[in-house]
């Protein structure tokens, strides 16, 4: 974490479990948190004028509502602290896009530039214009301020803000929930009331599970570059995984979840870390890195025959709700449970970390905002760097299919092509 000297002793705060998570695997494998390639990013497409000095008061109305965007994260020998300083000047850098650029090679370029995360704002805003009526924007935010759930906060507001702005209205309020008071709740007698219920339940799950993983095709290879392997799934069998998921009375992403237990993980007992939004609905509003991580263990026979599925669907699904009625910070289960560390930073059998991203709730407007983004795909661009060697992320709500983000000298290309199959043909034996 930076050394960076504190501007006021009042601004600094203890960090939320999630910082703590963060610090841990950047201690366990430096220069994967902290370094300046760590990001989130998003892209849109812009029609119509953009006021760019209305954008960059907008932008500047953002970073003052959220308190994440202008931390900093300070390590003094084994404590780790959040400085949050005061509301600064937004990043806004603005680009005529030649003829012949594409703008996918533009968004290339900008968010692949290091972004450093001792330098806040960490917000990035790049605005590619390809005629008057028509620009790319791209906000790209560092990773430990913000998360999947953060980067539809920070559009929504951003519009709202730029809406105002152009209205001569008063700018975006910063009553929010803040991270800080994030931190001053996990640290609470409530929260602490639940996590130490909730610990002998983790305890029991991960008893015995240093041996459970997905087998590497190349064990032990030193750490290598991220890659990424897109996927779609057709309307069709989108909508039989819904009527399946509706009749098992389960959700979309228990029955996701089931096919990929069926199709990739070693019969018997199997375990996966299941990444979640990590939010009450009081956080919903607040930016910052507040994902979670649950470990699912369940046995399965290996079997994908369509009834084999159909019985491990069950099991799957009161797994997940008894580890989501068990939900509670990763930090303090892993100082519970060291031997878990061992398994999720192992190269051999790697540990499969399966998410979907969940967006917040939509809220009506109160009128059309005057900054209308569409979201652009980003199959096509440059992976991010991970600090994990397999991550299967699903997609639901909008472009449904979904991505494989991995290491590159523990898996090929070939054999990802060959899972992503497998999975496909899985899912659709189980919700035949």
């Amino acid at each position: 974490m930076t050394a960076a000297t504190p501007h006021a002793t009042h601004d600094i705060h203890r960090p939320t479990y999630a910082q703590e998570l963060l610090n841990l695997v950047e201690t366990l494998l430096p220069g994967t948190v902290l370094q300046p390639g760590f990001l989130v990013r998003a892209a849109y497409r812009v029609t119509g004028a953009v006021d760019e000095r209305g954008l960059r008061r907008a932008l500047d109305d953002v970073v003052a509502r959220h308190g994440a965007l202008r931390t900093l994260l300070l390590r003094d020998g084994g404590t780790l602290r959040q400085q949050v300083l005061p509301p600064m000047p937004s990043r806004l850098t603005v680009t005529r896009l030649a003829p012949g650029l594409s703008a996918d090679a533009w968004i290339a370029d900008v968010t692949t530039r290091p972004h450093p995360c001792d330098e806040p704002p960490l917000l990035w805003a790049y605005l590619g214009r390809v005629s008057d009526d028509e620009a790319v924007l791209v906000l790209v935010a560092h990773h430990i301020a913000a998360d999947a759930w953060s980067q539809d906060v920070l559009t929504r507001d951003l519009a709202a803000a730029y809406t105002a702005r152009l209205h001569d209205e008063p700018p975006l309020s910063a009553d929010v929930m803040q991270y800080t008071d994030i931190a001053t709740e996990d640290r609470g007698d409530k929260w602490q009331a639940r996590i130490g219920e909730a610990l002998p339940y983790w305890r029991d799950r991960l008893a015995g599970t240093t041996d459970l993983g997905l087998p590497a095709e190349t064990p032990d290879a030193p750490p290598g570059p991220t890659a990424v392997h897109p996927f779609r799934i057709d309307g069709a069998l989108r909508a039989a995984v819904r009527t399946t998921a509706r009749r098992a009375r389960t959700t979309p992403f228990t029955v996701l979840l089931t096919a990929f237990v069926g199709a990739l993980l070693p019969p018997g007992d199997a375990m996966i870390s299941v990444v979640t939004a990590g939010r009450i609905p009081s956080e919903w509003d607040t930016v910052g890195f507040l994902l979670n991580v649950l470990q699912i263990r369940v046995e399965h026979s290996g079997s994908r025959a369509p009834e084999d599925l159909r019985e491990l669907c069950p099991l799957v699904d009161r797994r997940c709700r008894e580890a989501y009625a068990n939900d509670i910070p990763l930090a303090p289960v892993l100082a519970e449970n060291p031997h878990l560390l061992e398994r999720m930073t192992a190269r051999d059998l790697v540990a499969p970390v399966f998410q979907m991203i969940v967006r917040p709730p939509e809220r009506p407007a109160a009128r059309p905002p005057a900054l209308a983004l569409d979201r652009l795909a980003l199959d096509t661009q440059p992976p991010l760097p991970i600090p994990m060697p397999f991550l299967w992320t699903m997609r639901w709500d909008d472009e449904p299919g979904g991505y494989v983000t991995y290491d590159a000298h523990l898996f090929s290309a070939a054999w990802m092509e060959r899972a992503v199959d497998t999975y496909l043909n899985t899912l659709t034996e189980l919700v035949r």
